[in-house]
């Protein structure tokens, strides 16, 4: 895991003018699936001889996507824009079984970039189904991580397989499915807390439970680390992609705590914000998607002011 300067949430970083305290999670930036993932791809893309698609952006984190674009790595939305004769990287949140399948046929090499987290999930709803219960996974049902959990579970022959994302939607959700044996997984990046109650209403549902806490170590340890430091600063920043599903629950995990924050994709998104220029201790975390020199620029940005 690339954590962010200053890493500790006890150490003091103060500004150059001496204006503001800046306090650093102690765990923020990428986690090691995001690093692996875009150190591969860029590395298939600098020595590779063949043209380098991503199907859907890699992360959630638009200025890496645009670095990426820089190297001739093209993001596109479906398998119909990689021409055979390239090469098909599966984005971090994985795939459908169908897409290397169908790639493979089509003529095009295909690198898997899957987070082993989310491979993780995608083989524990796999079991769950293979033993029959019924499969609900804790997340988004449009998230491209549950699009592809939800397909490869749902090869298994007979399979029954429901994405709910509040316990208010568990009894619509669940009509008219068999609820006496329900297993539960989690998309990697969802809060604990949803999770577990979750787990307690579907509890009050079915018979036979069969629970895997599939939210991934370094959401956990992010989560965390965001709570402990927003209760000790003034102001939050959070740091990372407005598309990216972990660093939105870090940022409403800080408002929970009553403190203010606002989440960012760069430095520049700070300019004017009233909240932080009042700010005497401000605490800075960023999501498992961003990259540590979006991070230092922030950081950077805070010593000026």
């Amino acid at each position: 895991m690339a954590t962010s300067p200053s890493a500790n949430p006890s150490s003091v970083e103060p500004t150059s003018k001496g204006n503001k305290t800046i306090l650093v999670a102690e765990h923020a930036g990428f986690c090691h699936g995001v690093k692996r993932a875009v150190e591969n791809t860029l590395k298939l893309g600098d020595e590779s001889d063949k043209k380098v698609y991503v199907i859907g952006k890699l992360i959630h984190n638009q200025q890496v996507i645009d670095q990426m674009g820089e190297k001739e790595i093209v993001t596109v939305s479906s398998l119909d824009e990689v021409p055979a004769g390239s090469i098909c990287v599966v984005r971090t949140h994985g795939a459908p079984p169908e897409i290397v399948s169908q790639a493979e046929a089509k003529g095009v090499d295909v690198s898997d970039a899957t987070c082993p987290d989310v491979r993780l999930v995608q083989n524990k709803a796999i079991q769950l189904a293979e033993e029959g219960y019924t499969v609900v996974v804790v997340g988004k049902e449009d998230h491209p991580e549950i699009v592809g959990i939800t397909a490869h579970a749902g090869e298994v022959n007979g399979a029954r397989i429901i994405t709910i994302n509040h316990p208010d939607d568990i009894k619509a959700r669940l009509q008219g499915l068999p609820t006496r044996r329900i297993g539960v997984v989690s998309q990697t990046t969802q809060m604990e807390e949803t999770f577990f109650q979750m787990v307690k209403e579907l509890s009050k549902v079915a018979k036979e439970l069969k629970v895997f806490n599939t939210i991934c170590p370094a959401t956990y340890f992010r989560q965390n680390a965001a709570a402990e430091l927003a209760s000790k600063v003034d102001f939050m920043v959070v740091i990372g992609g407005k598309m990216s599903s972990n660093t939105t629950h870090l940022a409403d995990l800080c408002k929970t705590e009553g403190t203010q924050a606002i989440h960012v994709e760069t430095y520049k998104e700070l300019e004017g914000c009233q909240g932080l220029m009042d700010a005497k201790v401000v605490g800075v975390t960023a999501g498992a998607s961003t990259p540590d020199w979006i991070i230092e620029e922030v950081i950077d940005y805070l010593k000026s002011l």
